[in-house]
């Protein structure tokens, strides 16, 4: 959970997930959906799934034991040399490196080290085994993650409460802020979507995430486009009632809610799922599918006349869309 995620956020969750599946065994054999959805808000669903996964092959290849070495820790689903390094020095105090974002700012500054790239990797790495010694290496990585997290900071680090502040050739340059090099940033894409609000008994069409779609989440509102070949019904697009934007990494998303309506009967299968509006954080869907949906139904519910922003949607990369008005329904 720790992941992409600050700590923070993680501990509601943490609670909750670790009540719900109580140990290796109990997340093994739980279903997918329940585990996705007891992730909802977290994001990043694949992590969710290789979690699951990572406890099946567990419980298959070592009787529910975590092992403790990192090969055998490596070779389990979605387990890198970061997340190997951090389970075995923390949990079973082998003196394993661990290199994160944290660790790689701490190090860039100690040693002022500037540059980015594969061989930097490489030396982050020796330096951090190199370090863990002692008889308790997992406190050593932690603090060291720690210290990145709360005082080494990207922007305006603490160096007067620093505990190597001394040792720090970084600050000697008085250049702190300077180390490590900025990486390279790919320029944003605007991309525009549209999306159906097909209502039915109060109840709102989701599809399973398809490899067409741009959003992330396991459930999403249906993407317009292509909707009818992936569903088998003729749809009849109506107006825009709400109109969200999102950020994804460099993507920059304009998402229109279009009401559209079926012909025809939806068929039941394992891609479609209807659900009540309000249920929309029970189920593992993206931050942008969330915005969407409260934005939809504000407008729904409030019965609003107003006018919304209506949006010409080609296939747009590297271009905001064009906005043209058009009265909501």
């Amino acid at each position: 959970m720790l992941q992409q995620t600050t700590v923070a956020a993680v501990i509601p969750y943490w609670n909750r997930f670790l009540a719900r599946f109580p140990n290796v065994a109990a997340l093994a054999r739980a279903n997918e959906e329940d585990v996705l959805a007891s992730w909802t808000g977290l994001g990043y669903y694949r992590r969710a799934k290789a979690l699951r996964e990572g406890a099946i092959a567990v419980l298959e290849r070592h009787r529910g034991m975590v092992p403790g070495d990192r090969e055998s820790l490596l070779a389990l689903p979605g387990i890198g040399p970061y997340t190997a390094g951090a389970i075995a020095s923390v949990a079973f105090g082998h003196p394993e490196p661990v290199v994160d974002g944290n660790v790689k700012r701490v190090f860039s500054r100690l040693f002022a080290i500037r540059k980015n790239g594969a061989t930097v990797e490489k030396k982050f790495w020796r330096i951090a085994r190199a370090l863990v010694v002692g008889p308790h290496p997992g406190d050593l990585n932690q603090a060291v993650m720690e210290l990145g997290a709360t005082v080494c900071t990207p922007r305006s680090p603490e160096c007067s409460r620093c505990p190597v502040a001394k040792s720090c050739r970084a600050r000697s340059l008085g250049r702190q802020e300077s180390f490590p090099a900025p990486p390279a940033r790919k320029p944003a894409q605007h991309v525009g979507i549209e999306v159906a609000w097909i209502e039915r008994g109060g109840r709102i069409l989701l599809e399973r995430r398809h490899p067409g779609s741009p959003l992330r989440g396991t459930w999403d509102l249906p993407v317009l486009r292509g909707l009818p070949s992936r569903i088998g019904l003729e749809v009849v697009p109506g107006n825009a009632i709400a109109t969200v934007r999102h950020s994804i990494l460099t993507k920059r998303l304009t998402i229109q809610v279009s009401r559209v309506r079926l012909k025809g009967i939806t068929p039941r299968t394992a891609s479609l799922t209807w659900i009540k509006p309000a249920e929309i954080g029970t189920i593992a869907t993206s931050a942008a599918t969330t915005k969407a949906v409260q934005a939809a139904s504000s407008t729904s519910s409030s019965g609003s006349s107003g006018r919304v922003k209506r949006y010409d949607f080609p296939s747009i990369k590297g271009t905001a869309p064009k906005a043209q008005s058009s009265p909501a329904q």
